[in-house]
């Protein structure tokens, strides 16, 4: 008889252990198929180059990932990047700096991927204020297909919020990046003086705008706490981009709503792994433009991109973190804490990761297009 229990309760606990690791397992909200994100543009009048162009261009970060671009069709070779001010940051993005950061990501792309394709992408830059709606003029001249991987680097391009190894970057890693941005380009180590003060002010500065409820507020918008939503949006953050996983993503899927996110408790597990990330790289790079003008602006981030698909190469894990850029008294302080003569504009959480993410979700080329 107890024999006949025990082997009852085996089955019991064998069968809940399966049943739970089912339950963690299934329903991984992920990037569709590239192919899929071009499908239904190629039933419309664009040409076929344009659409596969635009769906790399659009696989460039954005902050929460917002995707703040559109594109207006002028032609079968011209087109208009514009801003769209339905995904505008107006809490932590006042300015719209960050905005145009994204834009030039999304412009660097589309100049790799053009190239691809047998185009040199002529651009002009139409904006005069952050705030413009038209930002890009873009003409497609044919040229020379140019073979390389760079359309696979930005299909697998992630930004990694896991613990990375602590050990320091490998010295000719470090310099073919600083090849990239010669005169844009400045690495702390964690250890460093610079890189201590780095991590312990991204904690301090994460701790200030988790709490300031109307951040928070903007955050919760774009946290995507149900898998339909992240589906069919196509846009925001979902707990696998930010590194949660287990039963902890099993409870954010279930059990939580963008009202979770105003609470206490969510607030401070934000800094907590925060304070986990900062604590656990090889150290930061951080990216400085000459000035604040729109070109300067836009080119940051084409260098930002141009870095982040080398790393991708390499296989450096990126993880931008912008608080301190965003919030006082840190955003004052940063150049003379760097002892730099130019402006931050990004400050990236580098290192070598066991884990790399599954690229972030985005939007269907044919949402973000319009014709004139």
């Amino acid at each position: 008889m107890k024999t006949k229990t025990l082997i009852t309760s085996l089955c019991f606990t064998s069968v809940s252990v399966a049943f739970v690791i089912s339950l963690l397992s299934c329903g991984t909200v992920k990037r569709k198929n590239f192919s899929i994100l071009t499908k239904e543009a190629e039933m419309t009048s664009i040409p076929e180059y344009m659409i596969q162009i635009l769906g790399y261009a659009s696989l460039a970060p954005s902050s929460h990932n917002t995707q703040p671009w559109r594109v207006k069709i002028i032609s079968d070779s011209e087109f208009v990047i514009q801003s769209d001010s339905t995904r505008w940051l107006p809490k932590v993005d006042t300015d719209n700096r960050e905005l145009l950061l994204s834009i030039g990501a999304f412009w660097e792309n589309l100049g790799q991927a053009a190239l691809a394709f047998g185009f040199e992408a002529q651009t002009e830059i139409l904006a005069t204020n952050p705030k413009d709606t038209n930002i890009l003029k873009v003409k497609l001249i044919e040229c020379p297909p140019q073979e390389d991987n760079k359309l696979e680097l930005m299909k697998t391009r992630t930004t990694n919020r896991n613990p990375y190894d602590k050990k320091d970057l490998q010295p000719s890693h470090l310099d073919e990046l600083k090849e990239l941005l010669p005169d844009h380009l400045t690495y702390f180590p964690r250890e460093s003086k610079e890189g201590e003060w780095i991590a312990r002010s991204l904690i301090e500065a994460n701790r200030k705008q988790a709490f300031d409820d109307e951040k928070q507020k903007e955050l919760a918008e774009w946290l995507r706490f149900s898998r339909s939503e992240a589906s069919k949006r196509g846009n925001g953050l979902t707990p696998e981009m930010l590194g949660v996983s287990g039963i902890a993503k099993f409870f954010w899927y279930s059990f939580m709503s963008k009202k979770s996110a105003l609470s206490e408790s969510f607030r401070s597990k934000g800094v907590e792994k925060v304070k986990n990330q900062v604590n656990n790289c090889a150290g930061f790079i951080v990216i400085t433009s000459d000035d604040i003008s729109i070109p300067s602006l836009l080119q940051a981030g084409r260098e930002f991109e141009r870095l982040a698909l080398k790393c991708t190469e390499l296989k450096i894990a990126v993880h931008p973190m912008s608080q301190l850029i965003e919030e006082s008294p840190w955003k004052e302080q940063l150049e003379d804490s760097f002892g730099l003569s130019k402006l931050v504009q990004f400050i990236l959480r580098v290192g070598y990761s066991k884990e790399y993410p599954k690229p972030s979700i985005r939007r269907d080329v044919k949402e973000f297009v319009i014709h004139e």
